[in-house]
């Protein structure tokens, strides 16, 4: 037993002598790149497995072991090595080990019981580092099974609101045509009510093409012949402000302006319109709920720093807390009977002309900010 233990702290002792050489000889041959986000703490970990040897021969404690090969596998996961090649550098290892106890000193039977606490040693090094390798690589697919299944639930989900979101916007406006067309056959003769009817079935039927426009937004179906040119910010504005002002006058708004002159933007007018108008509009109707007066909408456009930014405020009920960050996605709406497309098609089109929109909200005034590079 005495001799036994005098021969297991010569062994340590040796390997601990040779860790230079060993890792120096390892490195010479193991499958290593210098891309590899973890090379210097590779050479480390080599150093650290030979150190780990003289313990493991002094109290075979595989403790530390589990220790160093988890750090180990979970450095190999992260840097995307794949297990053969990891596996590969840890038989690299233990055969550089081997020969350098081939060229050693001990004898024929020394040599033996070296060779099999160092094959001890290996084999369990390798299987703490293929078992915590494989239990990391599990979780990661795990995982990703359950975010694409989470994904392909909201995916369902959203479709479901799309479908009945459809449902919604586009059945009344169909009802309301149906209903006028049968009135138009029971009254072929009466000339006025026909022109009448008419009116409104045109103007459900731009109803119904508004709609179809936000959805094709909404899906990023955008028009290819929508080509931005250099516009005029500050007339946008103020064109948007005049045509609804039969609106505004009949919901008794008071509507300011503070719009410097000379705002030019890239952009396609067409969409910058749609957003103008889409928030003013939300903004009359937030009014149209508000009992008392004065009812006010600010319109602000300037230039800070290169971009052209554009306030519109109104002093109607704020967007609840809990809606503000999310009040750009599709479906969120502050109105009862809202699909919550428009805020979403809006910051759609502010985006692909490269610029951001946002709230704030609060109990005296909620104001939408648009910011668009600026073009000079």
């Amino acid at each position: 037993m005495e001799n036994n233990k005098q021969f297991e702290q010569q062994l340590a002792a040796f390997l601990k002598d040779s860790q230079p050489n060993i890792v120096q000889k390892w490195l010479s041959i193991a499958k290593l790149s210098k891309e590899d986000p973890y090379y210097e703490e590779i050479i480390q970990n080599g150093k650290r497995t030979v150190e780990l040897i003289s313990h493991y021969i002094l109290t075979e404690d595989e403790s530390w072991i589990v220790t160093l090969t988890k750090k180990i596998a979970t450095e190999r996961i992260q840097a995307n090595v794949n297990i053969g090649e990891f596996v590969a550098n840890i038989n690299s290892g233990r055969s550089v080990v081997i020969s350098v106890l081939n060229e050693s000193d001990f004898n024929r039977n020394d040599l033996s019981r070296a060779l099999h606490i160092i094959n001890n040693y290996f084999n369990s090094y390798l299987y703490h580092s293929v078992t915590e390798y494989t239990k990391l690589k599990d979780s990661i697919i795990q995982d990703k099974n359950l975010f694409i299944k989470e994904m392909h639930s909201d995916r369902l989900t959203i479709l479901g609101q799309l479908g009945a979101s459809f449902a919604h916007e586009f059945r009344n406006p169909l009802t309301s045509i149906k209903g006028f067309l049968k009135l138009l056959e029971d009254q072929p003769n009466e000339e006025a009510l026909r022109k009448h009817y008419f009116e409104i079935i045109n103007e459900e039927m731009n109803n119904l093409e508004e709609k179809v426009r936000q959805f094709l937004f909404l899906s990023k179906m955008r028009g290819i012949d929508d080509a931005p040119t250099k516009l005029n910010m500050s007339g946008l504005l103020e064109y948007s402000v005049q045509i609804l002002y039969p609106r505004l006058l009949e919901s008794n708004i008071e509507v300011s302006t503070d719009i410097s002159s000379h705002l030019t933007v890239c952009g396609v007018d067409e969409q910058l319109k749609q957003v103008i108008l889409n928030i003013l509009i939300n903004s009359i109707e937030e009014l149209n709920e508000k009992n008392q007066e004065p009812r006010t909408i600010k319109v602000k456009g300037f230039v800070d720093d290169d971009s052209v930014v554009t306030h519109i405020s109104n002093n109607g009920k704020p967007i609840p807390s809990h809606l503000v960050e999310s009040i750009f996605e599709p479906f969120i709406s502050t109105k009862e009977l809202g699909t919550g497309l428009g805020l979403s098609v809006c910051k759609q089109i502010i985006e692909k002309h490269n610029g951001t929109i946002s709230v704030r909200s609060d109990e005296d005034e909620t104001t939408f900010v648009i910011k668009l590079p600026h073009s000079s």
